[in-house]
């Protein structure tokens, strides 16, 4: 009963988070003097800085993410874990794990590229860092935005199938009752099994 209420929880937050987030996303995203019906009130622009600025649009962008995964971590409690493992319910596991795969490996780095590359600006005409010629034997190294923006990219696709693996292995162990430890028997001073009341 109790995960039953969780996950209702958490997927009612999930949802709604996931279409405010959208909504957000989408309105924000309109230039700032054009006038919008209904929706007008969003913010716009800029969210952090001035120069290459991170857009509001990209904070819907993370509320719908962050709702979205809610929303699976609620669908999986409500109607998978602990539960008998059916074909309907491994084809609805499967359709989850299908929606979590395309959200973690398609539109997050897709959403990255399009705010490094746009607003940010991460390209390889501008300089991040000089390596200091002594690491480098007295010649010039430089680092560009774009390298930066991949070693985030690749980083994150790394760690994310690392979790993704390590997730998929703990995840074989829902349902199955836990191992009993041994009971371990206590021996006398000579070897033979202690009864009650002996020492």
């Amino acid at each position: 009963m109790q995960r039953r209420r969780l996950g209702s929880a958490l997927f009612s937050v999930g949802l709604f988070l996931l279409a405010f987030g959208v909504l957000f996303a989408h309105y924000s995203g309109f230039p700032e003097g054009e006038r919008v019906d209904y929706f007008g009130w969003f913010p716009r622009g800029c969210m952090l800085g001035s120069e290459r600025c991170v857009p509001w649009s990209t904070g819907g962008q993370l509320i719908a993410a962050a709702g979205s995964q809610l929303a699976i971590a609620g669908a999986l409690f409500l109607w998978v874990a602990n539960q008998r493992m059916t074909w309907a319910r491994a084809g609805f596991a499967a359709l989850l794990t299908w929606l979590e795969f395309v959200i973690i490996f398609g539109i997050v780095p897709s959403e990255w590229l399009n705010l490094s590359q746009g607003p940010l600006e991460l390209t390889r005409q501008r300089i991040a860092f000089t390596v200091p010629s002594w690491l480098v034997l007295g010649n010039d190294v430089s680092i560009s935005w774009a390298a930066v923006k991949d070693a985030i990219s690749g980083g994150y696709n790394l760690g994310v199938l690392g979790a993704a693996m390590v997730f998929a292995f703990k995840i074989q162990d829902w349902g199955k009752p836990k191992a009993k430890a041994a009971i371990v028997e206590k021996t006398s001073l000579y070897g033979r099994p202690l009864t009650r009341g002996e020492r």
